[in-house]
């Protein structure tokens, strides 16, 4: 019988621990060829969007799809996420999960992978910039890959939100939080810089940013938005994105970028795989463009399905 994990088990049974790891082995199988990821592809009527994406891990022995709508056109993020997954070595139907929580600390671990490999190991001040939902897990995977990360700044247009945020993650990481004075400040001595909006022109200039600055660009998963601006990309001497073809349809960062080689993008799967570096000197500036994969809501279907049937958590669903 397959499992149906409901937010409930998703919140006690996945940690962001266990996120990081299973990312950065779905990215290894990647570039061994045991793992493949789909694409996502949107689909609109009258306003609404219905949004698919998957993926297929050989080591994981899963197949994994995530369907979610999107139904009001002053947003974009999903009313409701649900990832079905399946076995590939029997096509059997093993679980069908609320992916809510699931697409937060997936997004979030994704993030953390990257800055693993392409941070300076020793970065101590954070500028996130962007205090909504999906910036909690980004602080909360960033936190655990730099440990001698002392400090994070964080940035809102809105004062209200950014104290929100303060006081809703103060207790969970041992960096201290404090809000932006000034962001051009901020960003000069910032050794990582998290953009995490939905933004659709940059949200800094390029020039404020000191040598050796790594940056996550994460909320651009449009062709239409914009987090960092041209002079970002010129100055970073590496640009990996967590697909190459998926950024080519979806990441505005770099389709609205004029000048942009293509030629220059990675992909995190060869740098998680140490076929591609993430940095080689201290003094570069790196960029990193997340757009989303379904091979990372795969690899926590993996984690979930394990962690569910050895606590016997989650709900069996008789199939005939």
């Amino acid at each position: 019988m397959a499992l149906l994990l409901k937010e409930e088990h998703v919140r006690r049974l996945l940690t962001m621990e266990a996120a990081l790891d299973a990312v950065a082995s779905a990215f290894a199988e990647v570039a061994r060829g045991d793992a493949v990821n789909l694409a996502r592809h949107r689909a609109a009527l009258h306003g609404a969007t219905v949004n698919s994406m998957g993926a297929m891990s050989a080591a994981f022995d899963l197949a994994a799809v995530k369907v979610y709508p999107i139904v009001r056109q002053d947003i974009s993020v999903g009313s409701s996420f649900q990832v079905l997954a399946w076995r590939l070595s029997t096509g059997a139907l093993e679980a069908v999960i609320e992916a809510e929580r699931l697409a937060q600390v997936r997004t979030g671990a994704a993030t953390g992978v990257a800055t693993r490999h392409m941070a300076r190991p020793d970065s101590r001040v954070m500028v996130l910039i962007g205090a909504g939902w999906q910036a909690q897990a980004q602080l909360e995977a960033i936190s655990l890959v730099l440990p001698a990360l002392e400090r994070v700044q964080v940035w809102s247009r809105s004062a209200q939100r950014v104290q929100d945020f303060i006081g809703e993650m103060a207790p969970r990481v041992a960096a201290r939080l404090e809000p932006v004075v000034d962001l051009q400040a901020a960003l000069a001595e910032a050794d990582v810089v998290t953009t995490v909006t939905g933004a659709h022109r940059p949200l800094f200039d390029g020039r404020w940013l000191r040598a050796g600055t790594h940056v996550n660009a994460v909320g651009s998963n449009f062709a239409s938005k914009q987090e960092i601006d041209p002079v970002t990309l010129s100055r970073a001497a590496r640009v990996i994105a967590d697909d190459v073809e998926v950024a080519r349809t979806e990441c505005g960062d770099l389709l609205l970028c004029p000048d942009f080689d293509w030629s220059r993008l990675q992909p995190l799967a060869e740098v998680v795989a140490g076929r591609s570096p993430g940095r080689v000197g201290a003094g570069e500036i790196t960029v990193f463009e997340s757009q989303g994969l379904g091979l990372e809501d795969l690899a926590m279907a993996h984690v979930l399905i394990g962690e569910a049937r050895a606590r016997g958590e989650g709900i069996e669903i008789p199939l005939v």
